[in-house]
């Protein structure tokens, strides 16, 4: 008799801790990756540069020049302290956060 009685409380600590409302982990999962790829990454100006063939901008340390792509962005302008991405025919501004020249020390 005792010892049915520690299975039936087994059993329904078990039954406890099991949630029967919750979705399946594969469907969580596909959700996830779902909102991820729906939603575009953040970004972060890190650099613009001018060289011999124009200008170039450093963005999440990926190296870009005008008409470039980086994740779901096309990149537009690149100004002397902004540059101007489309995304979905919506454009972003990205500003530069430190626009301080820094001079090489000899």
């Amino acid at each position: 008799m005792k010892t049915l009685f520690v299975y039936s409380l087994l059993l329904l600590s078990v039954q406890v801790l099991a949630d029967p409302t919750r979705p399946a982990p594969s469907w969580l999962a596909a959700k996830a990756t779902a909102d991820t790829a729906a939603q575009p990454q953040a970004l972060s100006l890190q650099l613009i540069k001018q060289t011999a063939n124009g200008r170039i901008a450093v963005i999440n340390g990926n190296l870009l020049r005008k008409g470039e792509k980086i994740s779901q962005y096309q990149l537009h302008e690149i100004a002397v302290d902004h540059v101007v991405l489309d995304f979905n025919g919506e454009r972003q501004v990205l500003r530069l956060v430190n626009t301080a020249i820094k001079q090489d020390e000899e």
